[in-house]
């Protein structure tokens, strides 16, 4: 049985190994690491508004907008008029992003075949745990954000 001391070590050590490893796609794409991060969930969750980028990463409105234009200069995201209602602009994955895409083939089978030998009650432990994580973090940020 693992402790809670001993998963919060792996999770630190697999955090890290991220931040490593979006480091060097970033670089290989000219962007930032949180960047990357940011048009990772864009590309997940479809176009979003500025302030659901906010609330979904933490981050204020104002670093938020310099992200989107640094996105938009790297030609991997764009703005564009939301089709149900012309008043939002919404930000979604722009062509330039499956240059971005392509390094991220190989990671996903890797990962798909570790989760392929979990039982679905470990997947759903898993994502639970994950889910938190995640939460905890943007929590972090948020209040790191504000001073």
């Amino acid at each position: 049985m693992s402790t809670p001391d001993q998963v919060l070590e792996q999770f630190r050590e697999m955090t890290g190994q991220s931040i490593v490893l979006s480091a060097a796609i970033a670089r290989h794409a000219g962007i930032s690491p949180a960047d990357l991060e940011v048009l990772g969930a864009i590309e997940q969750r479809g176009p979003l508004t500025a302030g659901e980028l906010a609330r979904l990463t933490g981050l204020s409105a104002a670093a938020v907008t310099g992200l989107i234009d640094r996105l938009e200069r790297a030609g991997v995201a764009e703005r564009r008029a939301d089709p149900s209602d012309r008043r939002r602009v919404l930000v979604g994955v722009a062509k330039g992003a499956a240059r971005i895409a392509e390094r991220y083939g190989s990671l996903e089978r890797d990962a798909r075949r570790v989760l392929d030998g979990r039982s679905p009650r470990e997947l759903e432990t898993i994502s639970a745990f994950l889910r938190d994580m995640h939460a905890v973090g943007v929590e972090h940020v948020a209040r790191l954000s504000r001073g």
